[in-house]
């Protein structure tokens, strides 16, 4: 639509042109006429964007309409003027003219200072007077006291004069900012009609001021038309304003911060060029000595200037990106995210939250250096399978971040069924051969969050029960993870209360001579009645307790109750059996896991023989720590065994350095027993622990078939539902009572 009227404007412009060329009288006051209706389109449409607008810029549009209305009435006073050639016309209408620009020229000020307030006051104030000095100066030299030796002098004359040569050239470089504004924002049509309407405005002022100097000044120059035209696109620019709108977002393009830099140097420059000019170029020594010395002033201000550029890019770079891998980090992943998802609030956007599987045992075993060598090569992985507008950023440690825009999710198993696949790839460090695999979690927006937290939450979570679910594989977040979460949650909060509120107990499974059915030992396992949830199951809240590090002040408890319990049971005359106590490796990490039972024993009265310590193979991800506290406690006479062996972390060079007396058969072995191979590899384990002059003892027998096949194999000890399952401290002093096996035959009954 504005391109339709401005054409017709210009048909009209040079169609009155032609028809009353030689009435200059008529021709001015048909151009005159153009311009009132264009302004009338201005402040109408002006208006209407000023009462449509709800955000901080009502009050540009407030201060262009009010400019736009003195505009109107000075071209209506410049009318009366053009009919009855009154010289108090005149004066008004400059007047009112003046004041309209000085409105704009506030208006756009303030659409900067809105835009960033901040760097507005810090930076922008002072170049703006600089290039306003200089400008002025050029000004007055260059065009106003040519146009003073012409004139009556006056003041009034001399101030108008001087007036709109500075409100332009401030103009010019109040566009010259909003131009570079105009790339960060939403609406960059609205932006671009307000600039590119007061730029030509400007131009159509000093092409002027031009041929009035020169004397060729006349009605119906091609500056009437650009007048004409710059008020027309400064309107269209109120028609494009949408109701209620968001405010934009701005930022100041990099190659307008270079410019802006140099820009008081330059304006210096050429001030001191011109002053050099107005004395013909005539100089002595002192003049040219002070001149060598500013420019040298200024090229080292220049130079300064642009190192400090680079340290500046080096910072911003270093505060948005990861040193290590390159990638985008943290800082940058959440604003981008709260970005795309305020942006894209019609479009679907993924979060798929990568977490490395057990990167810590690469880190403990093989050194940093290999962690950050795969962390390293795994980032190049994700830039070379994803596409080129994909986002990937290093959140640190080992978890990495996808975003995915428009997003489906069949779009997410794509793309994380190819960096999956990508792992599979193993890599070669120090002549190991190590394939790393990851578990991720994915969250979409809308369809599961509304905010960055908790989109980053739900894939946190996703990601977490990915792990839990066997690794190597990825979740999307649901209501029934919603669920699982929030009773996770709970447990971790009521974990900590139920310590102190005696919530836990200790039960007690006993070990036993699988020919015999003797009883030669006993397992302490912790046992958690929550008040309100029930029995909670230890495989559902040690892990929590394991990750909060709630487990070492629950795991020093469960160490001195059971010490005590064996030293009553010694004192009430039964069997003298050894009482073995789960530790986890965050017990051994914590530095004082010694001195904890060293504690117990001295409490307990408990002689150290009678204690064994049940560790997981995962203590090898710190093997020489790991030894020195194994040792120590070996020193003391508490036996040492490794549980659950052959479940993950298994390495028969490490278990040789180890000193340890036993080795506990997982479970997950003695399920399949039926199976020849895992007979056989079953068979093989305890061969092994027997070469090794250890004991060896296999966890969860609950079938005959299965005794039977591990007394073929030569396996002297068992535990499990075939025996007994574990039992509160009572029912298992009646199993001590009854030694000879009997008792324990009726308990798989009874309990």
């Amino acid at each position: 639509m504005i391109t339709f009227f401005i054409t017709i404007n210009i048909i009209l412009f040079y169609g009155w042109k032609v028809l009353f060329g030689e009435n200059l009288r008529i021709g001015a006051i048909g151009i005159n006429v153009l311009q009132t209706a264009s302004l009338i389109f201005f402040v109408t449409y002006i208006h209407r964007a000023y009462r449509r607008t709800t955000s901080k810029q009502k009050k540009f549009w407030l201060l262009l309409t009010i400019g736009g209305v003195f505009y109107l009435t000075a071209n209506i006073v410049w009318f009366f003027f053009l009919l009855e050639n009154k010289m108090l016309y005149s004066n008004i209408a400059s007047s009112f003219w003046l004041i309209a620009y000085v409105l704009f020229l506030s208006s756009l000020v303030y659409w900067i200072r809105w835009a960033d307030p901040s760097t507005f006051k810090k930076v922008y104030l002072f170049n703006i007077v600089v290039f306003m000095i200089t400008a002025a100066s050029v000004s007055i030299h260059y065009l106003i006291e040519p146009i003073l030796a012409l004139s009556d002098h006056s003041l009034w004359n001399t101030m108008i004069t001087m007036a709109y040569p500075i409100v332009d050239i401030s103009l010019m470089f109040v566009l010259i900012i909003l131009y570079y504004l105009i790339f960060k924002n939403k609406e960059k049509t609205v932006m671009l009609l307000v600039v590119t309407g007061f730029s030509l405005h400007v131009i159509a002022d000093s092409y002027s001021v031009y041929l009035n100097i020169t004397g060729n000044y006349s009605q119906g120059t091609p500056a009437d038309l650009l007048w004409i035209i710059s008020i027309w696109l400064i309107g269209a620019a109120g028609l494009y304003v949408k109701e209620g709108r968001e405010e934009p977002i701005w930022k100041i393009e990099k190659t307008f911060e270079t410019f802006e830099n140099i820009l008081p140097y330059a304006s210096t420059i050429v001030l001191i060029i011109m002053v050099i000019q107005s004395y013909q170029w005539q100089l002595n020594m002192l003049s040219i000595g002070l001149f060598v010395i500013i420019f040298m002033i200024i090229a080292r201000q220049l130079y300064i200037v642009k190192e400090n550029d680079k340290l500046i890019d080096e910072f911003k770079h270093l505060a948005y990106h990861d040193p290590l891998t390159g990638l985008k980090n943290r800082v940058n992943f959440e604003e981008h995210l709260g970005h795309e998802m305020k942006e894209r609030r019609e479009s679907s956007t993924a979060l798929l939250l990568i977490d490395l599987d057990r990167f810590k045992v690469i880190n403990d075993t093989l050194g940093h250096q290999a962690g950050d060598f795969i962390l390293k090569k795994i980032s190049k992985y994700l830039q070379q399978v994803l596409a080129a507008d994909t986002q990937v950023f290093r959140l640190g440690g080992d978890e990495f971040a996808i975003t995915l825009t428009n997003a489906t999710e069949e779009k997410c198993i794509q793309v994380i069924e190819t960096v999956l696949d990508k792992f599979q790839k193993p890599f070669s460090i120090h002549g190991h051969e190590i394939i790393v695999t990851a578990s991720v979690g994915i969250s979409l927006f809308p369809l599961h969050a509304r905010t960055y937290e908790e989109l980053f939450k739900y894939a946190d979570a996703a990601m977490y029960l990915a792990k839990e679910g066997g690794k190597n594989g990825y979740r999307f977040y649901d209501d029934d993870l919603n669920q699982i979460m929030a009773r996770r949650m709970r447990i971790e909060s009521d974990l900590r209360k139920a310590l102190e509120e005696k919530q836990f107990k200790v039960y007690y499974q006993p070990k036993v001579e699988l020919k015999t059915k003797k009883i030669v030992g006993m397992e302490a396992l912790l046992r958690w009645k929550h008040p309100e949830l029930g029995w909670v199951s230890p495989a559902e809240f040690i892990p929590i307790a394991e990750e909060t590090g709630q487990i070492v002040s629950i795991g020093e408890w469960v160490l001195t109750k059971a010490c005590i319990q064996n030293k009553i049971w010694q004192e009430k005359g039964l069997p003298l059996v050894s009482v073995s106590v789960n530790v986890s490796v965050r017990q051994f990490q914590q530095g004082k896991f010694l001195s904890v039972v060293e504690k117990a024993l001295r409490e307990s009265g408990l002689q150290p023989q009678f204690l064994e310590i049940e560790v997981t193979e995962s203590i090898m991800q710190n093997t020489s720590d790991s030894v020195e506290i194994l040792t120590s406690l070996r020193n003391k006479g508490i036996k040492i065994a490794i549980d659950d062996f052959g479940k993950g972390y298994s390495s028969l060079h490490m278990i040789r350095q180890l000193p340890i007396d036993t080795i506990k058969l997982d479970k997950s072995f003695i399920d399949d027993i039926d199976d020849e191979k895992q007979l056989a590899m079953v068979k093989t384990i305890i061969h092994l622990g027997i070469d090794l002059n250890l004991n060896v003892v296999a966890e969860g027998i609950e079938r005959e078939y299965q005794l039977n096949k591990l007394i073929e194999g030569h396996c002297h000890i068992g535990q499990g539902f075939l025996f007994s399952k574990a039992v509160k401290a009572e029912k298992m002093e009646n199993i001590l009572k009854d030694n000879n096996g009997v008792y324990l035959k009726k308990m798989i009954q009874v309990d």
